[in-house]
């Protein structure tokens, strides 16, 4: 017996919805979490945001904390999918040649696609602050965003201003300034309607985001030159 059309097509519904579901509850956990905490968090509470049953959250990641840790790698895996293509060019590049002018064009290469990132949509300013909110107060989840985020991303963009100083090893300095440049952007983008209030800015769009890459290249300039080596 042949199936027709419409049931051959159910099982492919079932698994977006199923993929809908996971999406929503990872969406309501990772804005509950980073507003109040994991200890002040409840599976009740994030389930009736998601709009879903309680035991789905149980179905779908098994736990509390398991849902917890789940935010964390969905959080990786939307920088990853922002950010890796200026990263790995950069990364590549570092690893055969660094020539000055190069470098600060990857520098601003990868600042360019964080600030897109990061400022492009609310919910980065929702991802953000799970970030923060495990930066400063660390639980199981910090670690995991920093050995995939933090660490490499400030690795990078430190590797890279000592390469457009000329410098030919890694200094304290640049490894302090790369921290600077990319906190106060996920500060920035954590403190959206503060940012929004100061600025007096109704929306950030793309004008807007325009003069924060603008700021950001100023910065970099700024940066490489105070650092740079004769």
């Amino acid at each position: 017996m042949t199936a027709s059309p419409a049931s051959r097509a159910m099982p492919h519904a079932k698994y977006a919805k199923s993929a809908e579901t996971q999406r929503a509850i990872l969406d309501a956990a990772i804005l509950a979490f980073g507003k109040d905490g994991f200890e002040a968090t409840s599976t009740r509470a994030i389930a009736a945001f998601a709009g879903v049953n309680q035991p789905a959250i149980n179905y779908h990641f098994g736990s509390k904390d398991a849902l917890y840790l789940a935010c964390a790698h969905a959080i990786v895996e939307d920088f990853a999918r922002g950010t890796g293509k200026s990263s790995l060019a950069a990364a590549q590049y570092l690893a055969n040649t660094r020539d000055r002018a190069a470098s600060v064009s990857h520098l601003k290469a990868v600042m360019r696609e964080l600030v897109e990132l990061l400022a492009g949509s609310r919910e980065a300013s929702v991802r953000s602050a799970f970030v923060l909110r495990e930066m400063h107060s660390p639980g199981e989840a910090y670690t995991i965003l920093y050995e995939s985020i933090w660490a490499p991303g400030i690795k990078l963009v430190a590797d890279l201003l000592d390469a457009a100083r000329g410098n030919a090893q890694p200094s304290g300095e640049a490894k302090l300034q790369a921290i600077m440049l990319i906190s106060s952007l996920v500060a920035f983008t954590s403190g959206r309607q503060v940012s929004k209030a100061v600025m007096q800015w109704d929306e950030i769009g793309d004008a807007e985001r325009a003069q924060v890459h603008k700021l950001t290249e100023q910065q970099i300039d700024a940066l490489v030159a105070s650092g740079q080596q004769g």
